[in-house]
């Protein structure tokens, strides 16, 4: 087996051993902050983001950064004495070309391209791994910078506001639970006043806007199943997989009742992730999609303003 399947072996295992265990593995990442590269500082997605941030929580790291040992030789940085065997395989993309067999990074791709555009056929995109080791473990390395996020609250209520009125789906708040009608194309959210706090009430409504972007207008997923099914299980593990994302993305924190709300599905995704563990994996990759279409459209469109927290795993450099 590959080192990059590996990678993917490892995480499924976690996962299953979690929710065998009656916890719901990306609950613990809620309070982690997203886990980024030391050098570029961008934050790390999908299946790197959930194996990073579990690996961070389980561990109990402080620094959410992590560094290639490339990355440490580079700068002149030196392991700690407990660094032996705590590195972990990451999976990234990076641009190949067939003619010279060499790989490129985008941006250098990018600038190729702009100059002599016939030559975007050489080029094809691959995926790579690398092991990745957490800041805890290393000497040297700056502390990071910190950011202190002002008014947090209000850009989070516009940042939904602005995603409720991009993608066009209907949106009520009523005295009901909370669901997503596909054939009305329909959030539905209890009143704000019955949350126990903000960020279950933002979570739910994330979760529910998660579970919208299957409409066929947006990105077409098959979401018209009966509850119960497998296939409704399968979404539900998309959703709450996108929306932790995002929950991480925000700061947020979970309740206790917001999680027993969801152990109702745990013996379901079991079972799925048992039978075919690639069902994990691609809920991840669909709700890694999810995140992106939905940040896409948090910016408000009629100020024209640029979003420039929108990091791509595709444009993610690790050597």
């Amino acid at each position: 087996m590959s080192k990059y399947n590996k990678a993917r072996e490892e995480l499924v295992n976690m996962y299953l051993n979690s929710l065998e265990e009656g916890e719901i593995p990306w609950y613990k990442t809620w309070n982690i902050k997203a886990p980024c590269n030391v050098v570029s500082n961008k934050n790390y997605r999908g299946i790197n983001n959930l194996l990073l941030s579990y690996i961070t929580a389980k561990r109990g790291y402080k620094d959410n950064r992590w560094c290639t040992f490339n990355q440490l030789k580079k700068n002149k940085w030196k392991f700690k004495e407990d660094a032996k065997g705590q590195g972990i395989w990451v999976e990234y993309w990076t641009q190949y070309n067939i003619k010279d067999k060499k790989v490129y990074s985008f941006h250098a791709y990018e600038q190729i391209i702009k100059k002599e555009p016939e030559r975007k056929e050489e080029f094809r995109i691959i995926d790579r791994c690398t092991v990745v080791f957490n800041c805890d473990l290393i000497e040297g390395i700056p502390k990071p910078k910190e950011i202190i996020e002002q008014d947090n609250d209000t850009k989070l209520i516009n940042t939904i506001d602005n995603i409720i009125r991009n993608v066009g789906v209907n949106y009520e708040e009523t005295n009901s639970d909370p669901f997503y009608n596909p054939l009305e194309d329909k959030v539905v959210i209890p009143h704000k006043s019955t949350f126990i706090n903000e960020y279950s009430y933002h979570a739910t409504q994330l979760h529910e806007l998660a579970h919208s972007t299957g409409h066929e207008s947006r990105l077409n997923r098959d979401i018209k199943n009966k509850f119960g099914t497998e296939e409704y299980a399968k979404e539900e593990l998309r959703a709450e997989i996108s929306s932790s994302f995002l929950i991480q993305k925000f700061g947020l924190e979970y309740d206790k009742k917001h999680l027993e709300e969801h152990k109702a599905y745990i013996q379901n995704w079991i079972q799925i992730i048992k039978d075919k563990s690639s069902e994990l994996l691609k809920a991840i990759s669909d709700a890694d999609k999810i995140v992106s279409y939905l940040e896409e459209n948090s910016i408000d469109k009629n100020k024209e303003l640029i979003n420039e927290n929108l990091d791509k795993e595709i444009e993610l450099e690790y050597e």
